[in-house]
This record gives structure tokens, C-alpha cells and sequence, in this order.
């Protein structure tokens, strides 16, 4: 049985879905859901695609500059009819069927547009609106407010970008949300926001620029999506929706039947030398190449295999590297039971959670211990654009992002200038967040800030303003992707290899 030591024991059962969030669809038993047929409704400025299926599916959406992609799994289409688009921002629909398991439908975009995803679940109707971005706006509530400001820095003035929200609102939360809901995918700011109706929000946490991973803990909904790295600080709301910014350190290890304990180098990242990678249902369908794996149902090993491998909903997939494959062989059989065991210290009650660092003020004073979190002078010292989260002495929290990289009417900020003004604007404790091309800050639907790449960076995951889901809105026939999030494909297949789109580029971004 997996017993787990901390947020408490049970608050990070990542084995167990979600049960009023996740249909239980086992891609692995599940027989094939036919996509009936595909009709689009402009209305204007706004236009819909509908997905007709017969029965329930698990999919994921994920969108680019040129287009909006949904993937659904263990579905096939029947019906080959391609509906005709005339709109400003839709050129066109179309489907494929990748593998026998998966089919692709594709929105191509005229240009950039934000989207919102539906299930009516009364008739397994998947809806994907498609919204301009100027109409993604909504209003911001009495305890949200913005302000912009120009501050001044060592070589000049900066223009600094600052939310207030007071987390007792009880109607509205703070969360961490990824890209394309899943481990591994890249979305804009703008796009998250969107997909999640939020009020406002900033980008996360550091990711890796090829796969879309982030670098560090992230918690949603009380379930880890990836482990921490150590020393550095992560942002948590507790259980109590009080905020904090701690470090945390994850300790992990599987018990076998023959009482052996194996270490656990983390949850949904590559296992590192000498230990094996969790990779649990939040990953995707499908992990990333293994050169062996073992497949664990309920707890009990189901079978030993390679290559990227489907991920069971009430399981996990236990994988080593290249060298480290007696690991799996020597010690682990078809038929064991296993003990997993995950640890976070220190053991704090937390429902969301996002890592990022260095800190940079603690108890009121600026405090920027960033060799301590393994990040470089270089980082520290560099002005650039920077994303920053804090927390005042009366529990509010202060989202901040500055422009950069504009000469000396935006010229960014080092660490040591960033924790200084969080100190001025009231922050009592606050750390770093992703920055350079990634630092977004989204208001009402618009970005207010200025990309220093001129235009939005995708990134992996979001800090967002969000509305509380009430049990009404969990108890709707037409709910949001949000509320009804489904299990999505891993963006690891490298499907595009299978469904070229000429209209995309490889992605190849510079570091901070």
C-alpha cells in the first residue's frame, strides 16, 4: 500500500484520482470511443468547434501561435467529413487519426487566438471556443487590484507591473496551473489564463525550454505533479488558504516484497544515476523511453516492459535509466506487491504549490541567498525581466513583473533591486519566479506588461487568479476543462513527427 509522510499523509495520494475532477477512464481497458462527427458554428467574432463522441474520452488541448490542437485518447473517427470555415481567426479544421489509439483535431489559426474548452457530458459533446483575444477580458473584483508604476533602478528607471489579492476572498483562489494540463506542454500566459477564466495571473516557475517539464515542485489541487529541487523556494497555499514560501526537501523509495527498499529520485522527471523515476497518471498516457519499466496496478507489479509505456490510472510506472536496469530486474517481479513511499519535509498541509527561487526577501528584509539555491552570479546580477511572488504581514499576496531588456527606459532588474522593491510595496517574505522572456503578467484577459521578445514566451506552468469552483458548478451538465480536467496524451510521443504542421517551428529559446 503507498503511504505517504507529508502535506498531510493523505493530501498526496497521487495514485488515486480525483474523483468529482477526473472521469475514470483507463485508457488501457477501455474500448474504443468513436468520434461521430465534427461540425463548426461561427458567431461572429467567436467561433465553435464541435466534437461529437459516443461516449467518454480523455483528452487534452494545447495551442500556438497558429493553431489548436486536441488530442483524444483511445478514440477514432468514423466519419471523414471536414466541416468549411470562413472566419477571421479560424482557417480551417481538420482531423487525423495518428495510431490506432489517438486522433488529432486541429484548428489552423489565421492568427493568434485564446480558446475554452467544454464537455456536456449528458452527450459527450467536447466544445472548443475560440475567442479573440481583445474579447478574453472580465473584470477585476474589489479584492484584486492593479497598479503600474516606474521605478528606478542602478542604470535607469524600469516600468514594474503589481497585483494585490487578498487570498481571504471567499470566492476566489491563487493557483498553479500547467500548459496543456499536463507534466510535459507549452502554452502562453495569456492562453492559461484564458483556458482558466482567471482574473489575472503571472508565469510560474524555471522549465526546461525542449520539454516543457518544469524545474521544480508544483502541487495542484493537493496532488504533486513533480518533486522539488532542493534548498530552492517554492510558493504554497496551505490547506487553510494561508500563503507561505518554504523550501522543501523530497525524499522517495519503493519497498518490495523481498523488503528491499529502492530510492525514489522523483516523481515525473527523469530518474536520475542509481535510482527509479514515479511516473504517475498527471505525466500523460505515455511516458517518456525506458529502457525497462515496471507497470504497477493497485500496487501489485502487472508486468516488466521498455519503450514508452501507458500509464495506468489507478497505478504507476516505475523506470531507471541505461545503466541502472537490474534495478527493475534484480529486485522487482511480476506479481509483487510494492510499498511507495513519498516524503516532503517540511510536512505542511498545501493544496497548490509552485517552485521557482531564489528568495529574495524574508521577515521584512531583502534576503537573496541565491548560491545557497544553486543559482549562478550571473543570475543574481544580470538585469533583466523578473516575475515575483510575495506575501505581505497582513497574509495578501503581491504578484510583480518588470520589464526588461528595453535600454534604459526598461532596464530590468538584478535580484538584489527586485527584493528591494518587493520590500517597498509590503512584502514581508517573496522569491523569484521565472523571468527574462517568460516574465507575463495578465489582467482582466490582456496582457499588461511588455514581453521583452516582443510577444508572449509559451512557458509550462501559471500562478493564476482564479474563481472559487463552487459544488453547483462541479454539479453541471457542461463544465469547464477546469472543472472536468481529463487525462491527457503526453506531449513525449513526438506526434508531430506522425502529423507534420509546416506552419510550426522548433522551438530553441535562450536561458534567462
Amino acid at each position: 500500500m503507498m503511504s505517504i509522510a507529508s502535506m498531510p499523509r493523505q493530501l498526496l495520494l497521487i495514485l488515486l484520482a480525483a474523483v468529482l475532477l477526473v472521469p475514470q477512464v483507463s485508457a488501457a481497458n477501455s474500448t474504443a470511443v468513436h468520434i461521430t462527427d465534427i461540425a463548426w458554428e461561427p458567431e461572429g467574432q467567436v467561433g465553435r468547434v464541435l466534437i461529437q463522441l459516443d461516449g467518454p474520452v480523455a483528452y487534452r488541448t494545447e495551442a500556438s501561435s497558429s493553431s489548436i490542437v486536441v488530442d483524444l485518447w483511445q478514440a477514432r473517427h468514423t466519419q471523414w467529413r471536414l466541416p468549411a470555415v470562413t472566419h477571421p481567426y479560424v482557417r480551417s479544421v481538420r482531423i487525423n487519426q495518428l495510431t490506432d489509439d489517438l486522433a488529432r483535431v486541429r484548428i489552423d489559426l489565421a492568427r493568434p487566438a485564446r480558446y475554452k474548452t467544454f464537455l456536456r457530458e449528458d452527450t459527450h459533446q467536447l466544445i472548443i471556443v475560440v475567442i479573440p483575444p481583445w474579447m478574453a477580458t472580465s473584470p477585476l473584483p474589489t479584492s484584486v487590484a492593479y497598479d503600474r508604476q516606474r521605478v528606478r533602478t542602478g542604470t535607469g528607471a524600469t516600468t514594474a507591473h503589481v497585483l494585490l489579492v487578498n487570498p481571504e476572498d471567499p470566492t476566489l483562489e491563487i493557483r498553479p496551473a500547467l500548459a496543456a494540463d499536463m507534466v510535459s506542454g507549452f502554452e502562453t500566459t495569456s492562453v492559461i489564463a484564458t483556458r482558466y477564466e482567471a482574473l489575472a495571473g503571472v508565469n510560474g516557475g524555471y522549465f526546461g525550454t525542449s520539454s516543457g517539464m518544469p524545474l521544480g515542485m508544483v502541487v495542484i489541487d493537493g496532488q504533486l505533479m513533480t518533486t522539488p529541487t532542493d534548498r530552492r523556494s517554492v510558493f504554497v497555499i496551505t490547506r487553510d488558504g494561508k500563503p507561505a514560501i518554504v523550501p522543501f526537501e523530497f525524499t522517495g523509495r519503493v519497498v518490495t516484497a523481498y523488503h528491499t527498499s529502492l530510492w525514489v529520485s522523483g516523481v515525473n522527471h527523469p530518474p536520475h544515476a542509481g535510482g527509479l523515476a514515479v511516473y504517475t497518471r498527471f505525466y500523460g498516457p505515455l511516458t517518456p523511453p525506458l529502457q525497462m519499466a515496471a507497470v504497477v496496478r493497485n500496487d501489485v507489479v502487472e508486468h516488466l516492459t521498455t519503450g514508452r509505456i501507458l500509464i495506468p490510472q489507478d497505478g504507476y510506472v516505475l523506470g531507471v535509466n541505461a545503466g541502472d536496469t537490474d534495478l527493475i530486474t534484480k529486485f522487482v517481479k511480476v506479481g509483487d506487491r510494492l510499498w511507495l513511499h513519498l516524503d516532503l519535509w517540511p510536512d505542511l498541509e498545501i493544496t497548490s504549490a509552485v517552485g521557482g527561487g531564489p528568495r529574495l526577501v524574508k521577515d521584512g528584509q531583502v534576503f537573496v541567498p541565491f548560491a545557497w539555491e544553486w543559482f549562478s552570479p550571473r543570475h543574481a546580477q544580470e538585469r533583466a525581466p523578473r516575475t515575483a511572488v510575495g506575501i505581505t504581514a497582513g497574509n495578501k499576496v503581491l504578484l510583480v513583473t518588470v520589464d526588461g531588456r528595453g535600454g534604459r527606459q526598461n532596464t530590468g532588474m538584478t535580484l538584489r533591486e527586485m527584493a528591494e522593491l518587493m520590500v517597498q510595496l509590503g512584502a514581508h517574505d517573496a522569491m523569484n519566479l521565472d523571468g527574462g522572456s517568460s516574465a507575463t503578467m495578465v489582467v482582466g484577459g490582456r496582457v499588461v506588461n511588455d514581453p521583452s521578445d516582443g510577444f508572449e514566451r509559451p512557458i509550462a506552468s501559471a500562478l493564476l487568479v482564479v474563481h472559487r469552483v463552487d459544488a453547483a458548478n462541479l454539479a453541471g451538465q457542461m463544465t469547464t476543462a477546469r472543472t472536468r480536467p481529463m487525462n491527457p496524451p503526453a506531449r513525449n510521443w513526438d506526434l508531430d513527427d506522425l502529423d507534420p504542421d509546416p506552419q510550426s517551428a522548433p522551438r530553441s529559446y535562450p536561458s534567462q
